[in-house]
């Protein structure tokens, strides 16, 4: 007689309910609350049956809670699985109430906005309609019971800002990277966004999103144009040569209010800025220009940062006619170790400036050669001294 147990029979495969899309809600109301309730700091206090509700009003609660997804998937293992009780290998896998967790994302995400949209822009109140007059017989009759009174005037209910815009975007809200654009998405209006259909989804910088409000930018794009601060960094350049055009140079720093980046900086100093950073060596903006990537803001705010680093003398012996390249390599190799420059044109000029402090040590790690180094660039003549040049 054998002593080895017989194998377990495999559990039947789970039977999808008849309204996916309500038990998606109620799994997200209870289980998935649970989970992140236990996940996330900021929820500790929060009473379990309140947590869906506060984290679906707050897109970046909600970013958090994707990232807890992403990063800890074991923790939903029994909530998000396929009809074979197996965890999904993608997006795209069919789960087990007959939806895919793409399709889950998507209900979030609309969810979340739908939130955002009515309470940033929620309705005008409007004055009570005023209502009919009556005769004083007719009063007397209502009062007695003898006639009917007069049916109340009631305003048509009529959509919110917060409605029109969600109606437009509602079929382009998909992804779970949408969700910190949400609060740069409730400045859009309706028009712009069906105007833009499927392009607005190329944009997923936050300051990108901001620049789609203006009403000059609306009108632009509405026209089929697209805006300065939305090109990207080749429009800087001279169509007949490798180098800026100051003109064009001017105007995105007037656009980015680059003025106000830098203390002390009026008028006169930011046009001598300009030209200055104009006359940037093309064999330094080919080594800068590929580890930047295309954005016309970043790259501009990059060159001015360095501008405002190095001082105009070291900036021209730098990156000048005369390029050094070995230190503009250094900066490159700074650059290309970094994830991609994102947040405020602040956050980013801070965090440009961070790069800038340790570029030598990105070129040398050899503590005796730094100073040599900067005694070297220190030494590099002046090329634009005596010539009347900025």
């Amino acid at each position: 007689m054998s002593a080895v147990a017989p194998a377990l029979a495999p559990l039947p495969p789970l039977i999808p309910p008849a309204q996916p899309v309500e038990t998606i809600r109620g799994l997200l109301r209870r289980e998935v609350a649970m989970v992140l309730k236990d996940a996330m700091p900021a929820l500790t206090l929060v009473p379990v049956e309140k947590v869906y509700d506060h984290v679906m009003t707050d897109p970046i609660l909600l970013e958090q809670a994707f990232r807890v997804l992403r990063a800890q998937p074991e923790l939903f293992k029994d909530i998000i699985t396929t009809p074979t009780r197996t965890m999904p290998q993608s997006d795209t896998d069919a789960l087990w109430c007959g939806r895919t967790l793409a399709e889950g994302i998507a209900l979030v995400v609309r969810a979340c906005a739908r939130r955002y949209f009515k309470q940033r822009l929620k309705a005008k109140k409007f004055a009570p309609l005023r209502q009919p007059d009556i005769g004083f017989w007719r009063a007397l009759g209502v009062l007695v019971g003898l006639a009917e009174p007069p049916r109340p005037v009631a305003r048509k209910p009529q959509p919110s800002a917060g409605d029109k815009l969600y109606a437009a975007m509602r079929d382009l809200l998909r992804y779970e990277w949408q969700v910190p654009l949400i609060p740069a998405y409730s400045n859009l209006s309706p028009q712009l966004v069906t105007s833009l259909g499927e392009k607005l989804l190329e944009y997923r910088d936050p300051l990108k999103v901001q620049l789609l409000s203006e009403q000059t930018t609306e009108n632009a794009l509405v026209d089929g144009k697209l805006p300065l601060l939305l090109s990207d960094a080749h429009r800087l350049m001279s169509a007949a040569s490798d180098n800026i055009n100051a003109e064009v140079l001017w105007n995105v720093c007037q656009k980015m209010r680059m003025a106000a980046l830098f203390p002390g900086y009026d008028t006169a100093e930011m046009r001598k800025a300009v030209s200055l950073v104009a006359a940037t060596s093309p064999a330094a903006l080919k080594i800068l220009m590929p580890v930047l990537g295309d954005d016309i803001r970043k790259f501009t705010l990059y060159l001015f940062t360095v501008y405002g680093t190095f001082g105009p003398a070291r900036y021209r012996q730098v990156l000048g006619a005369q390029c050094q390249n070995w230190v503009v390599e250094g900066m490159a190799q700074r650059i290309a170790k970094e994830q991609p420059l994102a947040g405020t044109h602040e956050e980013m000029k801070r965090t440009i400036e961070s790069w800038l402090d340790s570029t030598l040590e990105t070129v040398t790690t050899d503590e005796s050669q730094r100073g040599a180094m900067l005694d070297a660039l220190d030494k590099v003549p002046d090329k634009g001294k005596g010539k009347g040049k900025a």
